[in-house]
């Protein structure tokens, strides 16, 4: 038996591929990214740092820096050391597993950095002075 064609032609459907719920999934995407993604703060300073016969590579959240009059300077801002505690304390809520670095000059003094990293401590800050 032979089928017959039916007189009827349909015309074929040209397939397209629907492109915006990928879209909707990319941008979705993007946006995730940039909220969770953790901005590196700049001290403001650049102190001439001491030199060290063996350094590891530490990515810190959080940048502290002391010039050699004892300044402290978090995110381009000069702070006394009994004013910073607040500061860090905020910065460690924004991020709970923050980690921080003391780019402390060659002629800073050592009291200074010393209580800067008590008061890390104090927070359960991870602490690093940088060295050359």
């Amino acid at each position: 038996m032979s089928r017959r064609r039916s007189r009827i032609e349909i015309p074929d459907e040209e397939t397209e591929l629907n492109m915006t719920p990928m879209l909707d999934v990319v941008f979705i995407l993007l946006i995730f990214f940039i909220v969770t993604t953790v901005f590196v703060k700049k001290t403001g300073i650049d102190p001439e740092e001491p030199f060290a016969e063996q350094a590891e590579e530490w990515n810190p959240t959080i940048l502290v820096g002391v010039n050699d009059i004892d300044e402290v300077w978090i995110a381009d801002k000069p702070f006394e050391v009994g004013e910073i505690r607040s500061i860090l304390q905020t910065m460690k809520d924004e991020t709970p597993e923050a980690t921080a670095v003391i780019e402390a000059d060659a002629e800073a003094s050592a009291g200074v950095v010393g209580d800067i990293q008590l008061i890390m401590q104090d927070l359960e800050i991870k602490t690093r002075v940088s060295t050359k």
